[in-house]
Protein backbone atom coordinates (compact mmCIF):
# COMPACT_ATOMS: atom_id res chain seq x y z
CA UNK A 1 0.00 0.00 0.00
CA UNK A 2 1.47 3.39 -0.81
CA UNK A 3 -0.19 6.78 0.76
CA UNK A 4 1.15 9.74 -0.75
CA UNK A 5 1.05 13.44 1.53
CA UNK A 6 1.50 16.01 -1.07
CA UNK A 7 1.57 19.08 1.26
CA UNK A 8 4.01 17.21 3.38
CA UNK A 9 6.27 16.16 1.12
CA UNK A 10 5.94 12.72 2.48
CA UNK A 11 5.57 8.98 0.57
CA UNK A 12 4.29 6.05 3.37
CA UNK A 13 5.26 2.67 2.03
CA UNK A 14 3.35 0.03 3.94
CA UNK A 15 5.49 -3.27 3.57
CA UNK A 16 3.86 -6.89 4.97
CA UNK A 17 6.95 -8.17 5.87
CA UNK A 18 8.39 -6.19 9.14
CA UNK A 19 12.22 -8.01 8.71
CA UNK A 20 12.01 -6.52 5.01
CA UNK A 21 11.20 -2.96 6.36
CA UNK A 22 14.21 -3.24 8.84
CA UNK A 23 16.42 -4.81 6.21
CA UNK A 24 15.81 -1.90 3.73
CA UNK A 25 16.98 0.44 6.71
CA UNK A 26 20.01 -0.95 7.38
CA UNK A 27 21.36 -1.47 3.38
CA UNK A 28 20.48 2.25 2.68
CA UNK A 29 21.41 3.85 6.17
CA UNK A 30 18.04 5.63 6.58
CA UNK A 31 19.05 7.65 3.44
CA UNK A 32 18.81 6.95 -0.17
CA UNK A 33 18.34 9.09 -3.62
CA UNK A 34 15.94 10.05 -5.32
CA UNK A 35 16.24 10.91 -9.25
CA UNK A 36 13.08 13.11 -10.59
CA UNK A 37 12.13 13.16 -14.01
CA UNK A 38 14.26 16.34 -14.65
CA UNK A 39 17.29 14.66 -13.93
CA UNK A 40 17.55 16.27 -10.43
CA UNK A 41 18.78 13.91 -7.84
CA UNK A 42 17.34 14.48 -4.50
CA UNK A 43 18.62 12.59 -0.94
CA UNK A 44 15.49 11.74 0.80
CA UNK A 45 15.20 9.95 4.59
CA UNK A 46 13.88 6.62 5.36
CA UNK A 47 12.31 5.86 8.57
CA UNK A 48 9.64 3.95 10.16
CA UNK A 49 6.49 5.73 10.53
CA UNK A 50 5.22 3.55 13.45
CA UNK A 51 2.10 3.56 14.99
CA UNK A 52 2.63 3.95 18.53
CA UNK A 53 2.08 1.91 21.54
CA UNK A 54 -1.54 0.43 21.40
CA UNK A 55 -3.75 -1.12 24.06
CA UNK A 56 -5.38 -4.38 22.97
CA UNK A 57 -8.42 -5.59 25.37
CA UNK A 58 -9.17 -9.38 24.55
CA UNK A 59 -12.95 -10.26 25.35
CA UNK A 60 -14.23 -13.71 26.31
CA UNK A 61 -10.41 -14.80 26.91
CA UNK A 62 -10.84 -18.39 29.07
CA UNK A 63 -9.06 -18.61 32.30
CA UNK A 64 -6.99 -21.32 31.62
CA UNK A 65 -4.85 -19.59 28.98
CA UNK A 66 -1.12 -18.56 30.85
CA UNK A 67 0.07 -15.72 30.01
CA UNK A 68 3.24 -16.90 28.58
CA UNK A 69 0.87 -18.60 25.49
CA UNK A 70 -0.72 -15.00 25.12
CA UNK A 71 2.33 -13.39 24.94
CA UNK A 72 3.52 -15.80 22.72
CA UNK A 73 0.68 -15.83 20.13
CA UNK A 74 0.52 -11.86 20.54
CA UNK A 75 4.70 -11.52 19.82
CA UNK A 76 3.80 -11.59 16.12
CA UNK A 77 2.60 -8.36 16.36
CA UNK A 78 5.14 -6.24 18.31
CA UNK A 79 6.71 -6.27 21.52
CA UNK A 80 4.43 -6.94 24.56
CA UNK A 81 5.25 -4.32 27.46
CA UNK A 82 2.58 -5.67 30.10
CA UNK A 83 -0.35 -8.06 30.52
CA UNK A 84 -2.95 -6.76 32.68
CA UNK A 85 -5.84 -8.97 34.46
CA UNK A 86 -9.57 -7.76 34.83
CA UNK A 87 -12.67 -9.28 35.99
Amino acid sequence: MIQIDGPRRQVFIKLVDLRHAHNILQTTQDRDEYKHSSGEVSIVRIEVAGMGTKRVRIANLLPEIKEGTLRMHLAQYGEIRDIQEEK
